[in-house]
Order: structure tokens, then C-alpha cells, then sequence
């Protein structure tokens, strides 16, 4: 399966106003329009943030922590909806290429930038091979394996990049865990790194792996 956390509130910002859209669940919203401090220190300390060339979305947890970042806005700037209820004037809501998707008002709704943070998998420790026959793709190790096999590697394939730990299950059946996702400091621009998680985990089912 693919491991990403799940958001109750989500936050968009409407100052790069464009046609991208982004999937929701059935979950509130909290919509900005600007924000008081830099998008780059605000991007890293985000863990449910993405973004495209228009518009970026942070994930919450809860309806007190989405207000907690309203309250240190400025009046107006951000407008608080449910799923079902009530958008803003600038934006539209409905599906897009199956999912539920809401875009900007003034512009028809682009492709669909999933809010994949990581992906989770188990299967044939030999499933990791499949990265090295990949031409396109470059596997570094970041540390030497530890005693038990576990491995953690940084794996690059065009202009992506992202984290995989693969842990050997101690059970003598040769299976691993594989465990890939994204870097905080690579949230801005992140749509090549959410590419590459959605290709390791098509890759790696292929190879026997599974959720």
C-alpha cells in the first residue's frame, strides 16, 4: 500500500493564481492566499506540503492546527471550507481523471498532484535489483548495510529524488521492507520527487513487492 499520511485540513495558497489542480479527500479546507513569511522556510517545516508551478496545499491533522496557522495570518487572507460546503469565489470543485480535485475559478483544472509523501512495501529482498538494471536511475548508499542487512539509500532517476530504506525481515524467508520518501528540504518544486515515489512503488509491485 502506499503509506501517506492522511490529512483532515488542508491548506492552498492563491498567490501564484493558475490551472493545476490538487486531489482532496472528504476533509476540511483552509484556503490562503499569501502568506506572512518566506515560502521556502515555510515549505521545509511542512511535512504534508506539495506544490506545482500555481498553487501549493499543506495537509493538517486536525482543525485546531489549521486555525492555529489562520490565526497567524491576516484577516482575510484564508477562508475555511468543508468537502461539501461552500467554496470561496476563486475557486471551482469537481473531478479530475477520477478524482476529486478544486482548481481556480479563472482557469480550467490542470493534471492532478497527488499529496504522496512516502511509499511503504514488502516483498522479495531481490526486488531492489530492478533499480540497478534501470538505466535512468542512480542508487547511492548513504550508509554501509548494518549487521541485520538494513540498508539506507538515496535513489535519483531525472530530476527526481528521494530516501529508500530497505529492511531485511529476520525471518530467513529472503523479504525486506521497502520504505521510500520524500526530503523535507526538496518540498519546494516537488512534483519530480512525488514522480519517482509513484514510479518505485509501480517497480517494485512489479517485481513481487506489495502493500
Amino acid at each position: 500500500m502506499r503509506h501517506v499520511r492522511r490529512s483532515v485540513e488542508d491548506v492552498y495558497d492563491k498567490s501564484h493564481l493558475g490551472a493545476r489542480s490538487w486531489r482532496w479527500g472528504s476533509s476540511s479546507r483552509t484556503w490562503i492566499s499569501r502568506l506572512k513569511w518566506d515560502i521556502d522556510e515555510f515549505a521545509v517545516a511542512q511535512h504534508n506540503y506539495i506544490e506545482d508551478s500555481h498553487l501549493f496545499r499543506v495537509g493538517f491533522m486536525s482543525t485546531g492546527e489549521a486555525l492555529d496557522l489562520l490565526g497567524a495570518l491576516p484577516d482575510g487572507a484564508a477562508a475555511l471550507v468543508t468537502s461539501d460546503g461552500p467554496l470561496p469565489g476563486w475557486l471551482r470543485r469537481g473531478e479530475v481523471d477520477g478524482l476529486h480535485a478544486v482548481w481556480h475559478a479563472g482557469h480550467k483544472p490542470g493534471p492532478v498532484v497527488p499529496p504522496l509523501q512516502g511509499v511503504l512495501l514488502q516483498g522479495p529482498s531481490r526486488a531492489r535489483d530492478v533499480l540497478d538494471r534501470d538505466a535512468a536511475t542512480t542508487v547511492r548508499r548513504l550508509d554501509p548495510p548494518d549487521r541485520t542487512g538494513h540498508e539506507r539509500l538515496e535513489v535519483v532517476r531525472y530530476w527526481g529524488l528521494v530516501d529508500l530504506e530497505i529492511l531485511v525481515v529476520p525471518n530467513g524467508t529472503r523479504t525486506s521492507v521497502f520504505r521510500a520518501s520524500r526530503r523535507p528540504e526538496r518540498n519546494r518544486r516537488c512534483r519530480p520527487d512525488i514522480a519517482l515515489l509513484q514510479w518505485l512503488d509501480r517497480t517494485l509491485r512489479a517485481a513481487g513487492a506489495h502493500g
